[in-house]
């Protein structure tokens, strides 16, 4: 455990899964979604401005590809303290190999580049709960999202009393949460396979959500028993948090909230 003032080291995905494309692609003329704008800024500088001026991170490591480095490194002349890292085969891949790679900081710190409304209010709320844990993830309740943005399309998880969207914000604590990452990255890989990623879960597990019995407490003492890695889902209280870009109407959306 580790204590939510030590400096920590945040690592900014924004890669491309391996045979896929960005379905941002080309858009607007950029390399990268990274690059697009919003509120006057690029995606990516939103991001790091956010992380850098939260007061908890040290050192921001991007894991961009090579050949997107130098447009990524002129959106982000203004700030230092931040550095290129290699993307691995996936986001989980990528988290495992950082994970691998800490040194004597506080924990680690995971966003995406396109988390075009992250603050670093939210980064401070966030790691004020993750920190007493081994690993988490940062969550928006359903009805919370929905008051505030009640004609926004967003993709929620249904447990039994607890319906969240995913907030894009992780935390891992270092070498004691990397088992949780190694199953991530088991997911991943078999996330076109149902029978085997069913087998990785674990059938009961799979049945109780299905039958909508499977809660927040469950979940979260299911995977501390599946990886040996306390694990908690961390509740964000501002709704802007789980906006990510990864669609067209998301940018839309993000720059009515930015004033553009």
């Amino acid at each position: 455990m580790s204590s939510a003032n030590t400096p920590m080291e945040a690592l900014v995905l924004a890669g491309r899964r391996s045979g896929e494309k960005d379905p941002l692609a080309g858009i607007e003329d950029v390399a990268h979604k990274a690059l697009l704008t919003a509120g006057g800024k690029t995606l990516i500088a939103r991001v790091v401005e956010a992380l850098a001026h939260s007061g908890r991170i040290g050192v921001i490591r991007i894991a961009a590809p090579e050949d997107v480095q130098g447009a990524i490194s002129e959106a982000l002349s203004p700030f230092t303290g931040w550095t290129f890292t290699a993307p691995e085969s996936s986001p989980a891949a990528t988290i495992s190999a950082a994970i691998e790679q800490m040194g004597g900081s506080g924990g680690l710190v995971v966003t995406t580049c396109d988390h075009a409304l992250l603050t670093s209010e939210m980064v401070r709320e966030f790691l004020d709960d993750a920190h007493i844990h081994d690993a988490a993830a940062a969550c928006v309740e359903k009805d919370n999202y929905l008051r505030r943005f009640p004609d926004s399309q967003r993709t929620f998880i249904t447990l039994k009393g607890f319906a969240f969207s995913g907030a894009n914000l992780f935390w891992f604590a270092g070498p004691s949460a990397a088992p949780l990452a190694a199953f991530w990255r088991r997911l991943e890989q078999n996330r076109k396979k149902p029978l085997k990623m069913a087998r990785e879960i674990g059938v009961f597990t799979a049945l109780r959500y299905f039958m909508g019995a499977m809660t927040k407490r469950r979940l979260e003492a299911t995977l501390t028993k599946k990886t040996g890695v306390r694990a908690a889902l961390v509740t964000l209280q501002t709704p802007e948090a789980a906006i990510d870009v990864d669609k067209p109407a998301d940018l839309t959306l993000v720059r009515k909230i930015l004033g553009d």
